[in-house]
């Protein structure tokens, strides 16, 4: 065990080693930055000063929470107790100075300036925003040497790329407490995140107080939903972080937690209560439905709760509602998503199909461009902007309301319906999720290196979003589900094009990763907690070594095989605890591996090897130690194999390396060894190893390009 930790205290000396060759771990990089050979260093005597306006409460709160963010950090107990508009310390090391106070909004100005010099600190900006963005920064650029903390001397001027830069969050198909939204605002201001897209109703949960219609939130949540003081207490809580909230009211379709207290509402008869589309079209089936042969089918053909677009009591129904809800989100934007609505439940119904007929409506999506302009007036009088998912987009959309555009083009699964550019020719603003759907178990490098955001500016595009959709998260995973890739993703709507390095986005991400977990994120404290509930109460160290390198199956394909249950066993009841619920998507093992194997590769250095050494001879003896674990853990056991596999492919490495050093080849065994690895990387359990493609290049010599997208199904 000496030469285990030896090598591997090698391998990480060699990681920081790989890290210097990069000054900073900032999350997103700047605009520009320009370094000096010099520090800054942080001490006890450090102290601040404001020089903004004396009544902009959010300025001084998020002043505040930085200054405490340093001093956790540092325990350097900082003598200045609060900072207030009365301080008077005109030589304070840090002099913060904005121009004018201002509320978080789509379009204000967040640039910022920071000069870090050996002696103070300067971070300027036009106004609050900005400097709630630059002192994120000044909390990432903290250091620490030998001598104690330091920030590098820099000057870095910042602005973002794009103006809406959002996380959406389902809290309708599995309920998102009020204290993990908290959490996930957090990370968002870390990474300078604006807006808050909240999905807050769906077939499966109506999440919203409503004290107008309270048959809503009680017959539609199954108890769990936001008190209206819980959602003023959250916008707050996003304003003093520079973020705005904007909700999602999902109609027409996708709307049966709405029916199960106001089933008139539906153009179908009921019962309704809240649940999965499946469920619903379980308990109502249609004799006549045509057999479902495909994913494809079950989208064209399946039968859901709709809203009756032909009943006037609807739309007086929604102008009271959106009335309440404009009061509890200030924001003047609300998301009706409209997506998904293939009109089955309208041809369904005789009545709306004559009303078609009367009213020369040729089909339902005629039918249901009618049913957005008529929610867009509504939200019109009550001066909101109107935002839809692509559905929404027709030759007669009014030019204020956004599209928000999700499907990929020539998916083959799903009809888009049109290019960016068809979208912004026709005069509409447009938010992009392309390519940023976090809960379909992507790398963080894809959402990285999104083609869909190449080439593109703030003047085509508002921005974009990432999407998380909570089929298969719930409250105790969805940290870990988000974060840290969706810091990928507000790097890409923030930084320059051209900060494109996947490799060095990987260094930061990780660094960031342990920045959120010393901010109360519970990420990483629930992945350690998920694990001990597998292990029933045995040591988990043994345990980790092969979660840490496996990851979710890529896709959709954890998702589909959940949505298939039967009712009595839905993704809503069935407990989010297997191997595949808790580990990480981003394996931050397999990129230190990979980063090694790269190395290598390149220079075949003895320190590289020792540290490679190091992984394989722990993986490779971990099976043993781990094998009376299994016995009698059903769930546990799911991964055995993978157990074995691992060990297995350990050994070829090692073997491998073995030849190297003694210099034999051997194109036969090679070619055997690559198949046998083949083998151990099919998935168990909607998991798989993904340390095996780097094990695979060390046998044929070379570094392999990863794949540039993953199929969906």
């Amino acid at each position: 065990m000496k030469k285990i930790t030896l090598l591997m205290m090698l391998f990480l000396s060699h990681f920081v080693l790989l890290a210097q060759q990069h000054n900073f771990n900032l999350m997103p990089v700047p605009r520009n930055i320009v370094q000096a050979d010099a520090k800054f260093r942080l001490t006890g005597k450090f102290t601040v000063q404001v020089n903004g306006i004396k009544d902009d409460t959010i300025l001084y709160r998020a002043v505040n929470r930085a200054y405490q963010a340093l001093n956790r950090k540092t325990g350097l107990a900082f003598g200045q107790k609060y900072i207030t508009p009365a301080d008077t310390l005109t030589n304070a090391q840090l002099q913060v100075a904005e121009q004018f106070s201002a509320q978080p909004a789509i379009g204000t100005d967040e640039s910022y300036q920071l000069k870090v010099g050996e002696n103070t600190v300067a971070l300027n900006a036009k106004n609050t925003i900005g400097i709630l963005r630059g002192l994120q920064t000044l909390i990432q650029l903290v250091s620490a040497d030998e001598k104690g903390y330091y920030l590098p001397v820099v000057a870095i001027n910042d602005a973002p790329r794009f103006k809406w830069r959002g996380l959406m969050i389902d809290a309708a198909r599995h309920f998102i407490s009020f204290e993990e939204i908290k959490h996930n605002l957090d990370a968002m201001a870390a990474v300078k995140l604006n807006v808050l897209h909240w999905h807050l109703t769906d077939d499966e949960g109506f999440r919203v107080e409503s004290k107008v219609y309270p048959l809503l939130h009680e017959k539609g949540s199954n108890g769990e939903y936001y008190t209206q003081q819980q959602i003023r207490e959250i916008v707050a809580y996003a304003r003093d972080r520079g973020i705005i909230v904007v909700p999602e009211f999902d109609m027409p379709g996708h709307s049966q937690s709405w029916f199960a207290g106001y089933p008139e509402l539906a153009s179908l008869p009921g019962p309704y209560h809240p649940g999965p589309r499946s469920q619903w079209q379980q308990e109502h089936p249609d004799p006549n439905a045509p057999r479902a042969t495909s994913i494809a089918d079950i989208i064209a053909n399946m039968i859901a709760p709709t809203f009756d677009p032909i009943n006037e009591k609807v739309y007086t129904f929604l102008d009271k509602f959106i009335a309440e809800m404009t009061k509890l989100f200030p924001a003047g934007y609300m998301h009706i998503g409209a997506d998904e609505n293939n009109g089955m439940a309208w041809k369904k119904n005789p009545a709306i199909v004559a009303w078609m007929k009367d009213h020369q409506i040729a089909n339902t999506d005629e039918l249901q461009r009618y049913y957005v302009e008529r929610v867009y007036a509504i939200l019109k009088k009550h001066d909101r902007q109107l935002i839809g998912w692509e559905e929404i987009f027709n030759e007669k959309l009014p030019k204020d309301a956004i599209v928000h555009k999700w499907i990929p083009e020539s998916n083959g699964m799903i009809r888009s319906y049109g290019k960016i550019a068809d979208f912004t020719t026709h005069g509409n603003q447009v938010l992009l999720s392309v390519g940023f759907y976090t809960d379909v178990f992507l790398p963080a490098y894809i959402h990285y290196q999104n083609p869909v955001f190449q080439g593109l500016n703030d003047v085509q595009v508002l921005g974009g979003e990432a999407a998380q959709w909570t089929e298969l998260a719930d409250n105790e995973n969805i940290d870990g589900r988000i974060w840290p890739r969706a810091a990928a993703i507000a790097e890409r709507l923030w930084s320059p094009e051209s900060v494109n390095d996947a490799d060095d986005m990987y260094r930061r991400i990780f660094a960031l990763n342990q920045q959120l977990d010393e901010q109360g994120l519970p990420h990483l404290a629930n992945y350690n907690r998920g694990l001990r509930r597998l292990s029933n109460g045995a040591p988990i160290d043994h345990i980790k070594v092969l979660t840490d390198v496996l990851t979710p199956v890529k896709g959709y394909k954890k998702l589909m095989g959940n949505m298939m249950k039967s009712p009595q066993n839905s993704f809503q009841t069935t407990p989010l605890t297997a191997v595949s619920d808790i580990i990480p998507v981003d394996s931050e093992t397999k990129r230190k591996f990979r980063a090694l194997v790269k190395l290598y590769l390149e220079k075949h250095d003895k320190d590289s090897e020792a540290a490679i050494r190091a992984y394989l001879f722990s993986w490779k003896q971990n099976d043993a130690l781990l094998a009376p674990q299994f016995t009698g853990n059903k769930r546990l056991s799911e991964i055995q194999d993978h157990s074995r596999n691992l060990a297995a492919a350990a050994a070829i490495g090692l073997e491998l390396l073995d030849k190297n050093d003694q210099g034999v080849t051997d194109v036969t065994w090679v070619q055997q060894k690559t198949t046998q690895l083949d083998s151990y990387a099919k998935p168990h359990y909607e998991t798989e190893i993904a340390v095996i493609p780097e094990i695979a290049e060390l046998l044929i010599g070379h570094l392999v390009a990863e794949p540039e997208s993953y199929p969906a199904f």
